[in-house]
């Protein structure tokens, strides 16, 4: 009771502080300039199936313009966490290749598998995009971006369990213009972008946008022969005088994206077809050893196994540097747990240090009024991504866990919606379907020479969903509302093993043989069948002008799955679901004419078997393992706010703030080694952010507009094991950008800097303490400047 009043506490404390921040002066404006001023603000958003000003959405929803991402330098889906509470988006650890690490309100997903279902939905034009992997995004050209937050389970196209990203692209309306933009900047970045709007006839309008982004990496790969002279290693001799071998962290993207929209005068539909294709061919994020300490693992020595030196702090790079010694090819001296030593002669397996992606895809949007109150959606989507990642676990000279994966994911998507007004516009109703199909392909091989691991793996996996749902609004008055939902799924996954030795044959089970311990999971299969319920229920009432306040309860759920790392037959083990209910009361404001504008929500998640991956395997022939698992039970209390302000003309203030407080309820699997005192991972108690510009007026008409944005989250757990060595201290970081626009509007040229303090941080740890003695940390990027010269037209 004393702890749940303590963090009752806690939120209205934060509430009552950004209530006060936002009692600032303003100006009394006559009601056309507040007209105006609101309809330069107003964001329309389609959370519930209809457009609807975000104000008057009775959801907990951040929705951001494109002109609000190109203000604060804002280019790709893993920017959208800095200024949205509770929200984090990430490019995952090196060793999930070019994935994202989604979470909000610390529900999520940071492993790519595709044996696990993201527990944020991330959708491009409603459509729904099913895997982490390939989804750190680019966000050019975008009309606008809606970030909703808590289960989206009867409202979005699958479980979005945590919540949903929603990219929604400019869509053609024949009225011509577009623009042409060069960006310059630190590591010699280079991007280029360019949009056009153009009419084809009087009834089909098209829109295509290109972009191109290359830049050096900011971490580099050093060769500890060169930076050691006389330590048993020696130089490879591709370092030069710098000592540098390669970086990791660099850019090279292309992507291109075309929409035709065909909308026939007088007639009752419209049809939007788009088309897109990138080509990311970056390096792997940023892997720096921050941890070593594993005696089994050595150098090579030709001849003699049990010499060598060990894998020890000789091998970390100074502290708060972005540079390591990993190599990204094998070789070594090992002790193996089998009372025996083996050697890996150095050279024959390496692999690339890059996180490709290429990726396409097309959708068709179709509307169709089949009477004045009634219309038919069509959604249709068809994506396919492929790619490669190399994985150097150990951050150095030696090697202790070398990978290379090659991902393909390939996914159809349809959905259908009825909508309409009924009773004299009294109800709003939405029935629809909603069908997923997804095949994906996990091939590489994989080298763990301690457990005598050297094997290819080409699985398998067959992801089908299939829904049913409904929505209603009653406006019972013009000021009071009552919202239900409901959703069936039903869902069909198959995972298929394959396990090769690296010459092509079946791991034959005799002991101390290449792959034994893997003897009977190549052919091997798991299957997992499931379906689910899930409804919400809530009311928004207008008690006054401006001012709307709502109440829900919601349910969602990210389903369950097979064992994608099983390390012999008996841990080809299934999992159940995660579900999520949550409670939720908020209101919406706009105060002082509309200079004002505040949101907050407060929330309670009754977490229900959580997924989380346990070590220890006591029922299996191999105690070691890697397998999700259904934990335990959990809640979390936490609220939000969000402001805007424009206290004078052209200057405005946008904030937020968000706290949650985490607490496991009922440990249910002890394998999982998770105690009642640990936090789940992403879990940052608070996470505030900042920003601010103003438009100063040049004699003639031109402008000049300087802006700063500072974002903060505090200390938070990358593993669901909480210890220092994943824990990810809490950071600041402030951008500034200054912009010139001319009198016409057609030119604009602008400065920035990111990080502008320079922060050393850390956006990811990988910790395996036990398994490998090695722990690895991902740097966020450093100070960066850059220049960029638009042209409109």
């Amino acid at each position: 009771m004393l702890k749940s009043k303590t963090r009752l506490n806690a939120i209205l404390a934060g509430a009552s502080v950004m209530a006060l921040g936002t009692a600032l002066p303003a100006h009394a404006q006559d009601n056309a300039a507040a007209s105006a001023r609101e309809a330069n603000n107003t964001i329309v958003v389609t959370a519930q199936f209809r457009e609807q000003n975000v104000q008057d959405t009775p959801i907990a929803i951040t929705a951001m313009t494109g002109q609000m991402l190109e203000a604060r330098g804002q280019t790709s889906v893993a920017d959208l966490g800095d200024f949205a509470p509770n929200v984090a988006l990430e490019p995952a650890t090196g060793l999930q290749g070019n994935s994202i690490a989604a979470f909000i309100r610390g529900v999520g997903q940071a492993d790519s598998s595709f044996a696990l279902e993201p527990g944020v939905g991330i959708y491009i034009d409603d459509i729904y995009y099913g895997t982490t992997f390939g989804a750190v995004m680019d966000l050019t050209d975008l009309e606008r971006v809606e970030v909703l937050r808590g289960p989206q389970g009867t409202l979005a196209g699958k479980n979005s369990v945590g919540g949903a990203v929603k990219l929604y692209t400019a869509k053609p309306d024949g009225t011509g213009g577009g623009f042409v933009e060069a960006t310059y900047g630190s590591y010699d970045r280079l991007d280029l972008r360019a949009s056009a709007n153009f009419a084809i006839s009087d009834e089909l309008f098209a829109r295509v946008s290109v972009v191109s982004k290359s830049a050096d990496g900011y971490f580099k790969r050093l060769d500890y022969g060169c930076v050691n002279p006389g330590e048993g290693f020696p130089a490879t001799g591709d370092g030069g005088s710098d000592c540098v071998l390669g970086t990791e962290g660099g850019r090279d993207l292309q992507a291109v994206r075309l929409a035709l929209r065909y909308a026939p005068v007088d007639a009752p539909f419209e049809v939007t077809l788009r088309a897109d294709y990138a080509n990311d061919k970056s390096e792997i994020a940023p892997t720096k050893l921050l941890y070593a300490n594993n005696p089994n693992v050595r150098s090579y020595v030709e001849g003699d196994p049990a010499a060598g030196i060990p894998f020890d702090s000789r091998f970390l790079t100074a502290p708060d540097s972005y540079t390591s010694y990993a190599t990204y090819s094998n070789g070594g001296n090992y002790t193996t747990p089998f009372g025996i030593d083996r050697q890996v002669a150095p050279g024959s397996f390496s692999v690339n240090p890059q996180g490709s992606v290429e990726s396409w895809g097309v959708s068709g949007h179709v509307d169709i009024d089949l009477a004045d109150n009634l219309v038919l959606t069509s959604i249709t989507g068809y994506r396919k991504a492929e790619g490669t990642s190399g994985i150097d676990v150990d951050g150095s000279q030696l090697a202790i866990l070398l990978q290379q994966f090659n991902y393909s994911h390939e996914q159809f998507t349809q959905e259908l919606r009825l909508s309409g007004q009924f009773a004299d516009g009294m109800v709003d109703a939405t029935v629809g379907g909603f069908y997923y199909d997804a095949n994906d392909i996990l091939t590489g091989r994989n080298q763990i020479p301690t457990l005598l691991f050297d094997f290819l793996s080409d699985d398998l996996v067959t992801n089908r969903s299939a829904s049913a749902f409904g929505h209603v609004e009653v406006h019972v008055t013009d000021n009071i509302n009552l919202i239900g939902g409901l959703r069936y799924t039903n869902d069909k996954k198959v995972y298929n093993y394959s396990r090769l030795n690296v010459d092509g044959s079946v791991p034959s089970g005799v002991p101390l043989t290449p792959n034994f311990l893997l003897a009977g999971l190549n052919g091997e299969s798991g299957t997992f069948k499931g379906d689910r319920v899930d409804y919400r229920l809530g009311f928004n009432v207008t008690p006054i002008d401006d001012l709307m306040l709502y109440a829900q309860v919601s349910t969602g759920f990210k389903g369950g799955g097979i064992n994608p790392r099983p390390s012999a037959p008996d841990q080809v083990l299934t999992f159940g679901p995660e579900k999520l209910t949550t409670y939720e009361a908020g209101f919406k404001s706009q105060l002082v004419d509309g200079r004002v504008r505040l949101n907050g929500a407060v929330f309670l998640n009754d977490y229900t078997d959580i997924q989380l991956v346990r070590y220890n395997c006591p029922d299996s022939v191999v105690l070691s393992c890697s397998v999700p698992s259904n934990a335990g039970d959990a809640e979390v209390l936490g609220f939000e706010l969000e402001t805007f302000l424009e206290p004078v003309d052209n200057f405005t203030i946008d904030g937020s703030l968000g706290y949650l407080d985490f607490d496991y309820k009922e440990i249910k699997n002890a394998s999982t080694q998770v105690t009642l005192g640990m936090v789940a991972p992403f879990i940052s108690k608070w996470q505030l952010s900042a920003g601010a510009q103003y438009r100063a007026e040049l004699p003639g008409g031109a402008s000049i507009t300087p802006r700063v944005d500072w974002s903060y989250r505090s200390d938070f757990w990358y593993n669901s094991i909480n210890n220092d060595y994943n824990k990810i201290d809490g950071y600041n970081l402030v951008n500034g950008r200054i912009t010139f626009e001319s009198a016409d509007g057609n030119w604009s040229l602008s400065g920035a800097v990111t990080n502008i303090f320079d922060k050393f941080y850390y956006t990811g740890k990988s910790e395996n303490v036990a398994s490998f003695g090695v722990v690895t940390g991902n740097p966020g990027r450093p100070r960066e400047w850059s220049v960029t010269l638009r042209r409109n037209f």
